[in-house]
């Protein structure tokens, strides 16, 4: 009977040695949770904004043209001869100058070959023969005769004087950009992560640049625009400035010259130097108004010219301070990714 329950004992400690046995039998593992590498640093880098810059102001003076008090002090004294028969100081003085700029016999033969009808193309369309044409101007070029003519400053735009073509915009000076995204240096998983997440930090930046530079863009492609849709209006309104000015000069020359003529006897042999005056300062008048308005016509696409150039130069310093603000955060960035690099042997892979 011992005997039995001495098996049933050595059964009982088999079962139980197995069942040890069996849970301590080498298993596979089902899964391993992947390592992840964390690098700090790389979403911290981010560009400044940006906002367009407003292009510098261009300054514009307009052509002017000053009416000489001298002439109109002998435009009064022939207006007054009617009534008085008296041939005032003023205008035995501009008689006098006159004959200081022509010789009388000189005076007698320009003022002869001015029929009425040379007189009434001159005043109509302004054109002369090219002689008499350049007769007049030697004869208002005469200092003497200086007091008499109306004085002119040019248009100016940015303080220079505007008479001749217009000059080429500013070059563009842009910095260049270096951005470069890294490959992956070995098969350490660790620094392979490392510049994964530099890459990704950089394709932001890249994203980030894209979208700035657009908006600069856009911006001086708007101004660009106004700019561009302002010179037509400009030239389009010179007539309208000068249409009167010549309407004055022509309206004053015909009152001298009908004051002479009603007044020529008493006014003898003054009468041929001052009706070369009167022929001379219209001349001289519609010269000025003619090359007034051409000035004042290239100015118009001076100005363009100026604002373009200025908003040239304020889109390419807002593109260059993004860039520059790239290659600062580039650098940031590499900088980042050398210290991470160093530092995977301290991340469990690596060293």
């Amino acid at each position: 009977m011992k005997t039995a329950k001495s098996n049933i004992k050595l059964l009982l400690y088999g079962f139980c040695l197995a069942a040890v046995l069996y849970n301590c039998k080498t298993k596979d593992v089902d899964s391993l949770t992947p390592f992840t590498y964390t690098f700090k640093g790389f979403t911290d880098v981010k560009l400044p904004d940006v906002t367009p810059t407003a292009p510098a102001a261009v300054s514009v003076t307009a052509a002017s043209v000053t009416s000489s008090t001298a002439a109109a002090a002998v435009n009064a004294g022939i207006s007054s001869m009617s009534a008085t028969g008296v041939v005032p100081a003023a205008v035995q003085q501009a008689a006098t100058d006159v004959n200081k700029a022509i010789s009388p016999a000189a005076a007698s033969q320009l003022s002869a070959s001015f029929t009425p009808d040379v007189i009434k193309t001159m005043s109509t369309t302004g054109a002369l023969p090219a002689d008499l044409k350049a007769q007049l101007t030697t004869l208002s070029s005469n200092p003497a005769l200086k007091a008499y003519l109306p004085t002119f400053t040019l248009p100016s735009v940015n303080g220079k004087a505007v008479g001749g073509r217009v000059g080429v915009g500013a070059d563009n000076n842009l910095v260049a950009t270096v951005v470069t995204a890294n490959g992956v240096q070995d098969d350490d998983a660790c620094k392979a992560a490392a510049t994964a997440a530099y890459n990704t930090a950089l394709a932001s930046l890249q994203a980030t640049q894209a979208s700035q530079t657009a908006a600069i863009n856009a911006t001086y492609t708007q101004v660009q625009a106004g700019i561009a849709a302002e010179t037509a209006p400009c030239k389009a309104g010179l007539p309208a400035k000068y249409t009167p000015l010549r309407a004055a000069a022509q309206q004053a020359f015909d009152a001298g010259m009908a004051g002479l003529d009603a007044n020529k006897a008493v006014l003898g042999n003054f009468y041929i130097p001052l009706r070369l005056l009167y022929l001379a300062a219209l001349a001289d008048a519609n010269d000025i108004f003619t090359k007034l308005q051409a000035a004042e016509t290239t100015a118009c696409d001076a100005i363009g010219a100026a604002k373009l150039a200025n908003a040239q130069a304020a889109r390419d310093a807002d593109l260059n301070k993004i860039n520059a603000n790239v290659n600062s955060a580039t650098a940031s960035l590499k900088a980042t990714l050398a210290k991470a690099t160093a530092s995977c042997h301290n991340q469990g892979n690596g060293g």
